[in-house]
């Protein structure tokens, strides 16, 4: 006694044929690689007849047949696609010499993985960004008080504009406070003299520091400094020791 299938069953027949599988990239990157929603929607056609029909070079008759937009825009979308690198049409000969042509999505991966490399190069960095705030942090608990606008445009544009390096700028900090100095015009002095005479690290800067010391004279233009006036004797002070 044959069994009836009831449509439910065949409902799940047809889903459990199985699925194409497809670069989930492509959705998250098409947007950034200039593409539309059509134009997805025609490649994923494109693979779901080359994996699942075999069909590798599938005519615009047949995609139209599952799209929703006419031939002529199938075809714009076509050229586009291939114009802009992201499918390939390639010859291939069989072995009786029947030369065919398919299409291959080769060149859409490539873009695909480009387009994600340059993205995440370009994610903010959390440990980046957590050095910045502690750097903030630390300038704010020194000074006292919260930093001014312009303060805080200035640390900003010593570390991505003048390229000095976080651990110089604390160490900058450091003598400054040592000094009774603390603004920022006199930190960036610092870090000006120490920028021309080739200081790279912290250990460089205390025993640069140190020189200073012994000659009996302070950073170049010190504001608070009066024509004629011997500068303070400072004896010598390790801030790279007692900052580790």
């Amino acid at each position: 006694m044959d069994r009836k299938i009831s449509p439910h069953s065949a409902l799940v027949d047809v889903l459990q044929q199985g699925s194409i599988s497809f670069p989930v990239l492509l959705f998250t990157e098409y947007k950034r690689l200039g593409l539309n929603e059509g134009q997805v929607m025609l490649l994923l056609h494109i693979l779901l007849f080359n994996e699942k029909e075999g069909i590798t070079f599938p005519t615009v008759s047949q995609l139209e047949e599952r799209m929703s937009v006419k031939g002529d825009r199938i075809v714009q979308w076509l050229q586009v696609l291939v114009r802009k690198g992201f499918l390939s049409i390639e010859e291939t000969v069989d072995d009786g010499g029947l030369r065919s042509e398919q299409y291959s999505s080769a060149p859409l991966l490539q873009q695909l993985a480009a387009s994600y490399l340059d993205r995440e190069s370009i994610q903010p960095d959390d440990t980046v960004e957590e050095a910045y705030d502690n750097l903030f942090q630390l300038f704010e608990r020194e000074f006292g008080r919260p930093l001014s606008p312009m303060e805080c445009e200035t640390l900003t544009q010593w570390l991505d504009e003048d390229g000095h390096p976080e651990s110089l700028i604390v160490a900058a900090l450091r003598e400054a406070v040592f000094c009774g100095k603390l603004s920022c015009r006199y930190i960036d002095r610092i870090l000006l003299e120490w920028q021309r005479n080739g200081i790279q690290t912290p250990e460089e800067a205390v025993e640069y520091s140190r020189k200073f010391r012994q000659s009996g004279i302070l950073y170049q233009s010190d504001p608070t400094r009066r024509e004629g006036e011997k500068a303070e004797e400072f004896s010598l002070y390790n801030w790279v020791k007692q900052g580790s």
